[in-house]
């Protein structure tokens, strides 16, 4: 019987890491930042390869006061990347705080400074099923195994669950 998962991509073997820029942001340059990650999505066998491997980072602000969160242009610019590329849930890592901060940017009700986010439960529960069907369209399109989504959708969740 052959196996349910692809072959590897052999150029996988680093993190891919999604830089988003002040100057993106600033620009609302959402293009610049969704087209490179088409590459993620081009087969089957890089799809595969690449799930659970993006990572979010932000220049730009490193002279700022502010932390990222506290940052309207930021928040809305990731809220909006979150629709214009839906498959975020199945390429970031569980592991970094990229799932923390763009669910803190997308999820929270207030943003009282200092970091501190009031979280929106309406706003997590669609985060979460906006994640989960990202990655039920890829697993769907490419027949990935049924076990990783489930495996997958609650490595979501917990991350979800630790940031409190």
């Amino acid at each position: 019987m052959p196996s349910p998962y692809p072959t590897p991509q052999p150029e996988v073997t680093e993190p891919v890491i999604i830089m988003i820029s002040r100057d993106q942001v600033e620009a609302n340059d959402m293009a610049s930042v969704t087209k490179p990650l088409r590459a993620l999505l081009a087969s089957r066998e890089a799809c595969w390869g690449y799930r659970g491997q993006v990572s979010l980072a932000v220049s730009g602000y490193e002279e700022d006061p502010r932390e990222l969160v506290d940052i309207a242009a930021l928040r809305s610019f990731l809220g909006d990347f979150t629709l214009q590329w839906p498959y975020w849930g199945f390429f970031f890592n569980q592991v970094d705080d990229s799932l923390i901060l763009l669910g803190s940017c997308v999820c929270g009700k207030s943003y009282p400074g200092a970091g501190m986010v009031e979280m929106d439960i309406e706003k997590i529960k669609q985060f979460l099923l906006d994640g989960f069907d990202g990655m039920q369209e890829l697993f769907s399109q490419h027949g990935f195994p049924e076990a990783e989504l489930e495996a997958m959708s609650r490595g979501l969740i917990g991350v979800m669950e630790q940031a409190g």
